[in-house]
Formats: C-alpha cells, structure tokens, sequence
C-alpha cells in the first residue's frame, strides 16, 4: 500500500507558476461572482421594501438622464419631450416634459390672462409625485390662474433660478413670478467652495464670486449625459438593485460626516448675500416683463427639529424684513406650517424620501394662496 501511494504521490504533476496563478485568478473570479449574486440578492430584498429610502431599479432603461447640465446659461435641465420613470420605495411616478424641457403641459408663449411662473428646485418641481399633487398645479386649480412650473432638481439653486428667468421663462407672458428657496441647500448650490470640497468642482455650473460677479465652472457640454459611461451607468441603474444600494450606503456616509445641517439657521453673510443678490436680478427681470415677484421660503425636517429643540429660526424674519425694504414681499412658510401641523410635521414629507408629501404640498398651498392674492395684478406689459 505504501508504494503504491508514494508512487502515486511521484506521478502528481507539479504547477508552475503562470499555471498556479491562473488557478488563483479562477478562484477569485469564481468567489467574487458568487459574492456579487448575493449582494444582488439582498439588495433586490432590501430595495422593493416600502420603508426603502431611495433609489430603486426601474427594469426600463432609458439612456437619457432626466436631469442633465445641457443648458449654457444655467448648466443643469430637463431634456424636451423627455420621459423619466423614477422609483424609490414609496412612490413610482413618470415625470414628462414639454417642448421648452420644463416638467409642465405644453404652455404658449403669449396669454391676454394674468399668469405666474414658479421658479425653484426639486420642491417646486415636485419630485416624488405625481403632476396633479404639485403645488403648481394645486394652485392653478384653486385660483384658476395659470402657473407655469419651471422648477428642477439637479442641485438647482438661487443664481441658477435667475439665469433660467432671464433666459427662458421670462419669454412666456406673465404678471408674477413667485421663488421657491430651500435654504437646506440653495446656500451650497451658490457655492463654489463647497462643490470643489465634494469633487465636482468641474461640474458645469454658474456660480457668484466674491465681487457678486457671475462665473462658470467646469466644460460646457450639450452631449451632456450621453457619454459611454452614461450609458454603462444608466444600465447599472435601470437593472442593477446593488447599484442603488451602494448608492445609498455612499451618500449615508458622506453626509453623516457633513453633521445635520438646518439652512434656516447655519448660513453665514455670504450665503445671505448672494441669496439676496440672486432675488434682486430676478426682480429686475420681472419689473422689464412688468411682473411682480414674490418669494416663500420652504422648511425641511431639519429646520422643523431645530425649531422644536431651541426656537431657532434665524433666516425666516431676517427676509422678511430685507423683503420688506426691497419691495419683494418674503413669506417664512416655516412657523404656519409648524402651527398646523399638530406636531405631526413629518407627514409633510415622503416616508422614503426628504422631499414633500402631498401633504406638504396641499398645506404649503393652502398658506401661499391667500398670501398671494393679495399681490395686485397690474396690466401686463411686454
């Protein structure tokens, strides 16, 4: 027996080394494929949970991104005609756009009726729901006044608000324009500083300089979105529930260590300044169309816990006021939505998601249209 085994042993052939680290690769590649099939089957678990808080697989691909930076003035918006399935774990909704690219039904350029044009971020957009649900569309159904949503997300700021007046809403006749401002975020939106501490300083963008002066980031790209790797990712996205859920994990981490941030209540000179000089242009621009312009700004949870812990509410009376001196009247939605909200303010916002509910939206309506009437309607002129 024992020969015949060190006979065997003898005739065992030996590996080399190419051989021996091809077998090593196999192995790795065998183990990481079996890795990947398990996080993607978790993922697929965790992802189509109702309390999942964010991005999840569509299974429909589409190689356009909704939001992209294709506009020269302005940098990020929608693309025209577009279509966009967006799914988190609480809601499922398809954003269309019209011809112009704004997130509205198709809109003509001339009205002998009075109108308003609704200029702001994700808030205003509506993100998460469904177009009727939408404070634009609440508003144009309570008043019976046309109200021209001109709203995106994409990290849409102040600065950007006023160039997208300038150059494209204020082409459509109108009596009004009304702002939405997130402080959670219009203050860094403003900020080239912030958007190099992130790694996209390149990103194409307007933004102030110290002189108050406006300049640009990053290369001009009307292709924008559409590159090779776009469309690797815009697969990753439509199929992949691992791909949102790394998603997830990094903007977890990253934020975590940013602290929680109330942008009613942690902005500083600069951040005011370039908020005020940005609603300063837009009412120049309203007053050569022969608008008015009004401006309400919008509480995130954030600035609801800060106003429960401490009373804080540092930016809502100082508008107020610099809106009374500069003849565009500010209105602070944060204490009257607090005041009815019986203390259950988080019903204002999607369970999976930062932005308003339709609650929020049917609330913040229901606090702006009074408001807004009183605003007088003078005759247009163009």
């Amino acid at each position: 027996m024992s020969g015949d085994t060190n006979s065997a042993a003898s005739a065992a052939p030996k590996r080399t080394l190419p051989g021996a680290l091809g077998y090593a690769l196999r192995v790795i590649a065998v183990n990481f494929l079996v890795f990947a099939l398990l996080a993607e089957l978790v993922s697929i678990v965790l992802v189509h949970r109702k309390s999942w808080p964010a991005s999840k697989p569509t299974y429909h691909l589409n190689y356009n991104e909704f939001w992209a930076d294709t506009n020269p003035a302005f940098g990020v918006w929608h693309r025209p005609n577009g279509r966009f399935l967006h799914q988190e774990g609480c809601f499922s909704v398809e954003y269309t756009t019209n011809r112009y690219g704004a997130r509205d039904r198709e809109r003509s350029l001339h009205s002998t009726q009075p109108r308003t044009i609704l200029l702001g971020d994700s808030f205003v957009e509506g993100l998460g729901l469904p177009d009727s649900e939408r404070l634009s569309d609440i508003l144009e159904r309570d008043t019976g006044r046309e109200n021209l949503n001109f709203g995106t997300g994409g990290n849409f700021g102040p600065l950007q608000y006023a160039l997208l007046y300038k150059t494209l809403a204020a082409g459509f006749d109108h009596t009004m324009v009304v702002v939405g401002v997130l402080p959670d975020n219009d203050f860094h939106d403003m900020d080239y500083a912030y958007w190099k501490s992130i790694g996209e300083g390149n990103r194409y963008r307007p933004y102030y300089a110290p002189d108050l002066s406006v300049f640009y980031a990053g290369h001009f790209d009307p292709n924008a979105g559409q590159g090779a790797w776009d469309h690797v990712e815009a697969i990753l996205r439509a199929y992949l529930a691992s791909y949102h859920v790394g998603q997830y994990l990094y903007s977890r981490l990253y934020w975590r260590t940013r602290g929680v941030y109330s942008g009613y209540n942690d902005y500083d000179d600069t951040d005011l300044a370039r908020l005020q000089a940005a609603l300063t242009d837009i009412k120049a621009t309203a007053g050569a169309h022969g608008a008015q312009e009004r401006v309400f700004l919008i509480p995130r949870a954030n600035d609801f816990l800060r106003l429960h812990q401490s009373g804080a509410d540092r930016l809502g009376p100082v508008m107020e006021a610099w809106g009374k001196a500069s003849g565009i009247p500010v209105k602070d939605l944060l204490p009257p939505m607090d005041a009815g909200s019986g203390g259950d303010f988080i019903s204002y916002f999607l369970p999976c998601d930062g932005h308003w509910s339709a609650r929020g939206d049917q609330v913040a309506a229901e606090i702006l249209e009074p408001w807004l009437a009183q605003a007088a309607t003078p005759v247009h002129a163009k």
